[in-house]
């Protein structure tokens, strides 16, 4: 999968014509992050064809959380981002230890979208609320 995703393309080729086959980086980051954040938002079993497609449930995690329940969070992640979203490439995710909230959990995203034409840096935090959400900044 390269670009973006099939229904986009026929969208915006709807929308422009002229813009048959160029490539759009703004349009390619953003259609990667919405794909991330519908993968990161799912859980785990909520996918009959794809019982691994999502995250855990990480509202269900114990009052004390050690170092190596992160790196946990941190391989859980990066295992569902590079099985089901093929154009991020070199993916590095890593804890951030947060400073006021204490039920919130952190993790920045490094990588590359890889085109076959280009490559697009991507850097982003996720933050995980306690009742189980997942937000993407950019």
């Amino acid at each position: 999968m390269s670009g973006i995703t099939l229904l986009e393309k026929l969208d915006e080729y709807e929308k422009n014509p002229q813009k048959r086959g160029a490539w759009d980086s703004l349009k390619i980051k953003e259609s990667v992050l919405n794909s991330l954040s519908k993968i990161l938002n799912s859980r785990q079993g909520g996918s009959l064809s794809a019982p691994d497609f999502g995250m855990p449930d990480f509202t269900n995690i114990p009052g004390f959380i050690d170092l190596e329940t992160y790196t946990d969070f941190e391989q859980s992640i990066k295992k569902v981002i590079e099985k089901y979203e093929p154009r991020i490439k070199n993916l590095n995710v890593e804890y951030i230890k947060a400073e006021k909230r204490f039920f919130l959990l952190k993790f920045k995203l490094e990588g590359n979208i890889v085109l076959p034409d280009f490559v697009i840096p991507l850097s982003i935090q996720t933050v995980i609320e306690p009742e189980g959400k997942i937000i993407i900044k950019n």
